[in-house]
Formats: C-alpha cells, structure tokens, sequence
C-alpha cells in the first residue's frame, strides 16, 4: 500500500511562489488580476478584492471576507480541506505526480463560478441602471444658467445638447448607441471633471456626439473620436466633422467598437490626447481602437491656440 507523501507547508509555498496568478488559480475556475480591484472570487462584491500576491503566497485581501493566502482563497472557493488544499497545490507546482481531483470537482466548481458570475452580472446591471436614472433626471432637470468660465477660457463653442447650469458648471450626458443617458460628466469653471460619484456607474462604451452624424448624405463620411469636450469641440470648429467623445482614453476603443457597428460605413479619426496621463495613454488607445476599427490616428496640435490665449 502507497502511502501519500505529506508535505511540508513551507515547501509547497516556496515551490508555488509566482505561480499563483497564472498557475495554481486556473486550476481551480479562480480569477485574480493583480493589484486590481475587483469581485472577490469567493464572495463577489464589486471592487471589494484585491489580489497583491504582497509576500508571494498568493496573498489578497477581501473587505467582506478577509485577508488571506492562495492557499485560504482556493479553500474559501471549493471548499476543500486545508491538508487537501496543501496537497493538491503541491501536485500542481510539481512536489507530487499524483492529485485526488476529479472531473467531477472540476464540473462542479466550474458551475459554482458561473453562478457567481450571472448574480454579479445582475448586480451590476441594476446598479448601472439605479445611476442611470439619477443622471437622466440630473440631466434633464438641472437649474440653467448661461454662461461658464470653463468655455471661455479654452475658447470654445458649447454644443447645442449639453447645458450649462446656473454655477457655472458643464453637464455632458454619456449616451450609449441607442441614446440612452447612462452617466452625465460634470466639468466644474475650474475644469475639474467628474462623474456621479457612486461606485457603479456605466461609461465604458458610451460617448457623446458633438455635431451630427449625417451618413445618409454620402457613402463615405468622417467621425472624429477624442477624449475630451474642448478637444472635440476645437477639433469639430476647426473642421466640422462631428467629434465621439470617450471622455477618458481607455474607453477610445469601447467607443470606436460601438460606433463602428452604428455607422459602417465611417471612417475614423482617433484624435489622440498627448496630455491625457503619463507613457503617451492617449496614443496607446487611440492605436488600439484603430486596430478594431480601422481608421487614422492623429496627435493634434494646440500650441498656436495656446499661445494666443496667453
């Protein structure tokens, strides 16, 4: 009679570490990302999990749940018993050829996590459409006013279709392809930009047009995409193209997804921000999106403008 080898805990965790994220986890239907918030694999939430794998033992922390190792999170997912536990991440790193895991296991948490993942899903969902409401009617029924700092001093235009309230205070709808009002930017006389400042809220995906989209004139017609409203607006005057609004740059390619399949037949042109955050972001992302969609990438050039102003 074979009898299994017991492993030493310190052993197994020096054979495993770095193997966790890409290895180890797998195995069991777990999913991390480093040092990203996001549901907790054993618990869901929204954000409440942050894996940092912080001493190379898998390490995470849990706001509902807790703090712990690879080896209690794999426990805390398939309910397997701590000695099992040892057992079966040595079998994975190697220390055993041997492992007591079964189709069956497999089956069955693999289920569980799809289980998880459709209650998440629902979570979200309602949670985007409670934020949703509250920006249609933050929209629709806001005090106006008529004149704001911020315009003035980037010297631009204001779109007929977003509104200025009686602060002083830009508000921009995001809409998604249907025109549906998902979340609403505010950007404040100083310039400081923000959304409905509740965990939840949708904007990936969703955009705001500047000018008309009119593709029924001719076959082939021009969409600029850019970040920001003063760049959009200033690339639209200078050209008179209608200008996509990311409002960030790592929506740029949710964005030019969903208009690729709302106008088929535009092309686009990525109107990169160089100032957008550090390492050319804007660039990247306009360079991603291009790859989805096709189209031009262009860094424009405000200097001239600049100077005038000052």
């Amino acid at each position: 009679m074979m009898i299994k080898p017991k492993f030493q805990l310190d052993d197994v965790k020096a054979k495993a570490q770095g193997l966790w994220m890409d290895t180890i986890f797998p195995r069991f239907n777990i999913e991390v990302r480093f040092k990203k918030k996001t549901p907790c694999p054993a618990c869901g939430g929204r954000d409440r999990f942050r894996y940092d794998d912080k001493n190379g033992n898998g390490d995470y922390i849990c706001q509902h749940c807790g703090a712990g190792d690879g080896f209690s999170l794999i426990q805390k997912c398939t309910h397997l018993s701590f000695p099992d536990t040892i057992a079966e991440v040595a079998a994975i790193v190697g220390l055993d050829a041997t492992s007591n895991i079964t189709d069956a296991d497999r089956a069955r948490w693999r289920k569980e996590k799809e289980i998880r993942d459709k209650e998440q899903r629902e979570r979200e969902l309602k949670m985007q459409e409670q934020i949703a409401r509250k920006a249609d009617g933050l929209f629709r029924n806001a005090y106006l006013g008529d004149f704001s700092l911020y315009l003035k001093n980037k010297q631009v235009d204001k779109d007929p279709k977003i509104k200025i309230t009686h602060d002083g205070n830009l508000l921009i709808p995001a809409i998604d392809e249907n025109g549906k009002i998902w979340n609403v930017q505010t950007i404040t006389p100083d310039g400081q930009k923000l959304f409905i400042q509740e965990s939840g809220g949708r904007t990936g995906g969703c955009f705001f047009m500047i000018g008309e989209v009119q593709p029924d004139l001719y076959d082939a017609h021009i969409i600029c995409i850019a970040e920001g409203y003063a760049t959009g607006m200033s690339i639209h005057m200078a050209t008179g193209h209608p200008v996509a609004l990311s409002f960030v740059a790592n929506n740029l390619p949710k964005v030019g997804a969903v208009l690729r399949k709302k106008y088929p037949k535009a092309v686009f042109v990525y109107c990169a921000d160089d100032d957008s955050a550090k390492e050319d972001t804007g660039i990247k992302y306009a360079k991603e999106a291009q790859s989805i969609t096709g189209g031009i990438v262009i860094l424009p050039d405000f200097t001239q403008v600049q100077e005038s102003i000052a």
